[in-house]
């Protein structure tokens, strides 16, 4: 008998421990004790059902907006040869959901008892990533002062990205470092477009490659549209192209390249000295120049991907090249005429000499002079553009954190006003007059 008792109050205390963990899986399910249900049946509207109210989520052939902020938090390097960059990205994405307003849905007013996972949601997609990125996904519903809520979705993804260089002005480019924001849902259901509210931002006291680039402070974004051909040329997705800018410091190769270059072919105007009877001797010296010029153009195909135009570091070097062979030619020529004429024209030969060489020599400074002014006239042009964009965008800035403030304060002084009116006049706080000049309103003290 005592035995039999025993094992009926194990029985009775596992069916017990079986009720409450079966209640508490209930109630961990539950939104303020009502179920919440999520429809699986339509993947791109569920539906979400409290209690004995159904709502559907959004109507698929409504489109919707969505707000894009993207936080450049790190640079890595940015690799010229692979036309690749590393980055440390935050994705901040908003939309409207109309069915968790508090003014329709009293029972959806804390976050936490909204499954945030089975919601709509625009399908965002980071487009231009290379390899497998690393990706963090949060999500929240936020609501405003009206009581309308907004799906917050904060994605962080640390990789590679993938950025087409235009080297035209090489080594005096900009380029552009862009963050293509996509959604995998067509044009008639998703547009994305960048948030009017929280501006696109960059962290520049992370930048790792500050040796070699100059990073700027303002970020463009333009909207574009990406269609895939393999798939269905029909189907059309809105992207958003969040570009943050880097200008490459050319001083390395100004004094490894550019100068180098200089020097080595005015060294071929140093080849005249030798006499005009020796053309052998001054082909031997042209030559060895011609060969030191074109190891440096092996050096800069180093610095640059398989391209199929040329850079003006390109331009440069091979100017150089054209002017020894020119060079190599004349000693050549000028050889063979001191060998044919008499001793009585060899003094006309060298007045000829001394001419072309004047002229050699006149005409290669103008072109450095020319090539000059090209580069700050055109190359660097760029870069001054740059420099009226970043100050245009601090006044941006500046702009939307004085409205924040302003904001910040309005609200302080409303929530000021409806405590004071919740303690009676007794406790009252004296706000002031806002018609009266001489009062100072409390907010200016906040």
């Amino acid at each position: 008998m005592e035995v039999s008792g025993v094992a009926r109050a194990m029985q009775t205390s596992t069916m017990e421990q079986k009720r409450r963990s079966k209640n508490l899986s209930e109630f961990s399910k539950s939104a303020f004790n009502k179920t919440v249900d999520f429809s699986y049946e339509n993947e791109m509207c569920p539906d979400v059902t409290i209690g004995d109210v159904t709502i559907t989520e959004i109507d698929v052939d409504e489109q919707v907006k969505v707000d894009v902020s993207v936080v450049f938090l790190k640079i890595g390097e940015i690799d010229t040869i692979k036309e690749q960059y590393s980055a440390d990205v935050l994705v901040k994405s908003k939309w409207r959901t109309s069915s968790l307003d508090r003014a329709v849905n009293e029972d959806l007013e804390k976050t936490q008892n909204v499954d945030i996972e089975h919601i709509w949601n625009p399908r965002i997609y980071i487009e231009n990533t290379l390899g497998d990125p690393k990706e963090s996904i949060y999500r929240s519903v936020l609501w405003n002062d009206k009581g309308e809520a907004f799906v917050q979705e904060k994605r962080r993804v640390k990789g590679v990205f993938l950025e087409n260089l235009e080297l035209n002005d090489f080594p005096f480019d900009v380029q552009d470092l862009t963050v293509t924001i996509a959604s995998d849902r067509p044009t008639n259901e998703v547009e994305v477009v960048s948030d009017p509210v929280d501006l696109h931002r960059i962290n520049k006291q992370s930048f790792v490659d500050e040796q070699e680039w100059l990073l700027y402070k303002h970020i463009e974004a333009e909207q574009t549209t990406l269609t895939y051909e393999h798939a269905d040329p029909t189907f059309v997705r809105q992207a958003l192209s969040v570009k943050c800018r880097a200008a490459r410091r050319p001083a390395y190769f100004f004094w490894n390249i550019f100068l180098i270059t200089f020097l080595i072919c005015s060294l071929s105007f140093a080849t005249f000295a030798v006499t005009q009877e020796k053309p052998e001797n001054r082909l031997q010296l042209s030559f060895t120049l011609v060969l030191t010029s074109v190891a440096f153009k092996f050096v800069v195909n180093q610095s640059l991907p398989k391209i199929s135009y040329l850079t003006y570091l390109d331009k440069y070097v091979l100017a150089s090249m054209i002017m020894l062979n020119v060079v190599c030619v004349w000693h050549a020529i000028i050889g063979s005429i001191a060998k044919a004429v008499g001793i009585e024209n060899k003094k006309k030969a060298r007045d000829i000499e001394t001419g072309v060489l004047c002229f050699l020599i006149g005409f290669y400074f103008l072109y450095n002079l020319a090539f000059s002014i090209r580069i700050y006239s055109y190359a660097c042009r760029r870069r001054r553009i740059m420099k009226q964009k970043d100050r245009e965008y601090m006044d941006k800035v500046k702009t939307q954190v004085t409205k924040q403030r302003r904001l910040f304060r309005r609200q302080t002084t409303r929530e000021i006003k409806r405590e004071d009116s919740t303690q009676g006049p007794s406790e009252s706080v004296d706000l002031g007059d806002e018609e009266n000049p001489t009062t100072e309103p409390l907010s200016t003290n906040l």
